[in-house]
């Protein structure tokens, strides 16, 4: 009998091992779930955005206009330097644009400096408009509210050798005019780029695995990312979807990347660009694990 309870015994310890180092190590954070579902009530129409004015979605210029504010406001309240980029595409000639409306946003941009002198930038961000009668929560509140939680933590590190650089795109959903813009404008200027990281629709996970897809990455991204998925046991694939703001730095010469749910791997949202794309279905488990994964991988960069 004895023998026989060593035998089960060894068994059990040796299926635990196996249980615990084959199941996803998932970071959970309180704070972030409140302050995202917060955000997400506000860009969803669940709570008004500012006083007592509710949008449903963020497609008409005016819907836009109140939800680059109010993100504008936030990103000011804890501590970062806005510089907003407003932009307006032209036609290519001046007689055109009288007759077709040139297309004009706001992309919500702000910088962290880093705690030492520096001329490098890590930049991430996702875009914050939505498709027309759609709320909009998974694609793309959630990108917006993995970012602004992302930027919150990063005020919290005492030492950041590095600055970071977030961008809440306008018009993704349009031809991803708003990223376009902002790609072109900062290549113009004189700022070192080490890396941009660009999310979009981060709230279903139905198979429960917490993995996590990164779009187009160069030979670095993808290495920096599959090696940190490993410290937490979460499945990573890499893919070469292009349709997202990623792409937009990557046609500029940038190190960019694309971070997503698995829509390749079909575990994605099925009411994209639907009204039923609601603050309901998003799995906040999911985003906040996905969030200070994220993080978790700034904070290396920057220390």
């Amino acid at each position: 009998m004895k023998n026989l309870f060593k035998k089960i015994s060894t068994v059990s310890l040796l299926l635990t091992s196996f249980l615990c180092f084959s199941q996803p190590q998932v970071i959970s954070d309180n704070n972030i779930t409140l302050l995202q579902q917060e955000v997400l009530k506000k860009l969803t129409g669940k709570l008004p955005i500012k006083n007592d004015i509710y949008i449903k979605q963020r497609a008409s210029p005016e819907e836009r206009e109140i939800t680059a504010n109010y993100l504008s406001e936030y990103l000011a309240s804890i501590g970062w330097q806005l510089e907003n980029h407003f932009y307006r595409t032209s036609n290519g000639n001046p007689l055109l644009d009288l007759c077709l409306q040139p297309m004009s946003g706001i992309n919500v941009a702000a910088v962290l400096p880093a705690t030492i002198k520096s001329n490098k930038y890590i930049l991430f961000g996702g875009h914050y408009d939505s498709e027309r009668d759609c709320p909009g929560a998974i694609d793309n509140a959630t990108g917006v509210a993995l970012s602004l939680a992302v930027a919150f933590k990063l005020t919290k590190l005492k030492e950041r050798n590095i600055n970071f650089l977030i961008v809440l795109f306008d018009q993704e959903e349009d031809g991803e005019f708003g990223s376009i813009a902002y790609a072109k404008m900062l290549r113009k200027t004189n700022r070192e780029i080490h890396s941009v990281h660009t999310i979009d629709m981060m709230g279903w996970d139905q198979n429960h695995n917490y993995g996590i897809e990164i779009e187009l990455p160069s030979k670095e991204l993808k290495e920096l990312y599959e090696s940190n998925a490993k410290e937490y046991n979460i499945p990573i694939y890499s893919t070469s979807v292009s349709s997202s703001d990623h792409k937009s730095f990557i046609d500029e010469g940038f190190n960019a990347v694309g971070i997503s749910e698995e829509y390749v791997k079909r575990d994605t949202t099925p009411f994209i660009h639907t009204a039923k794309d609601t603050y309901e279905t998003i799995n906040f488990e999911f985003l906040v694990s996905s969030t200070n994964f994220i993080f978790n991988i700034f904070k290396k960069l920057a220390q």
